[in-house]
């Protein structure tokens, strides 16, 4: 495996929902893959591939500066946490924990690695949320983040896009993972279907740049 040829990807949250569906799909697509979590025995069950590096990190607290690789074509911000608590129950440590991983860990990792990013031209992925767009009650702290994730990633794409670096966020509605706790969970959309979007979205034709998109089940959830 040629290192200086084959494209390499840095995602958060790779240890499971959508951040490991997407480590799987770009290493069947060829692609290397630094894969970032908290757990180091989870990441080492992601790390079976020779093509995936397992890197252990808090995104909260530590030196994201320490985790990015010499070359980066690729940037998926998957990791993220689901608060059930209405603005009546958050405390103010869960408010700013909340925020500190779906917004700060995403504006401090596009600032490590936009110097990667600029050198090979590459494309920065934010996972989103329905609620990044839509009014949902019960989902004011999640959605603040998410309203707020939006913003970074449009503001980011107006100061990065003469360098040759595309942004784009991913908005997946109701997903099969582990955030949600739904009984039935037939309707709910697959993480390997947010996956594709989000790999399209990185291997796009170097013309053009996905900025937003989403990614729905057949029947919105009520």
């Amino acid at each position: 495996m040629d290192q200086h040829r084959t494209p390499h990807a840095l995602v958060t949250g790779a240890t499971s929902g959508i951040g490991r569906a997407v480590t799987d799909l770009l290493v069947e697509r060829g692609w290397t893959v630094s894969a970032v979590g908290r757990d180091h025995e989870r990441l080492a069950s992601v790390a079976k591939s020779p093509r995936v590096t397992p890197v252990t990190c808090d995104l909260v607290h530590d030196d994201m500066n320490a985790i990015v690789p010499e070359r980066v074509n690729a940037v998926v911000h998957a990791a993220g946490v689901l608060p059930t608590a209405s603005i009546e129950e958050v405390t103010d440590e869960e408010w700013e924990y909340v925020f500190a991983l779906n917004v700060t860990a995403a504006m401090r990792l596009a600032r490590a690695t936009l110097p990667a990013l600029r050198a090979s031209r590459g494309t920065i992925v934010f996972l989103n949320s329905g609620a990044g767009i839509f009014d949902r009650p019960k989902n004011t702290v999640y959605a603040a983040t998410k309203h707020a994730l939006h913003g970074l990633a449009n503001g980011l794409r107006a100061d990065v896009e003469h360098d040759g670096v595309r942004v784009t966020s991913v908005y997946p509605g109701p997903t099969d993972t582990p955030m949600l706790s739904n009984d039935d969970r037939t309707p709910l959309v697959r993480p390997e279907t947010v996956a594709r979007a989000v790999v399209e979205a990185i291997q796009a034709s170097p013309d053009t740049q996905l900025t937003d998109i989403s990614v729905r089940p057949r029947v919105e959830l009520t």
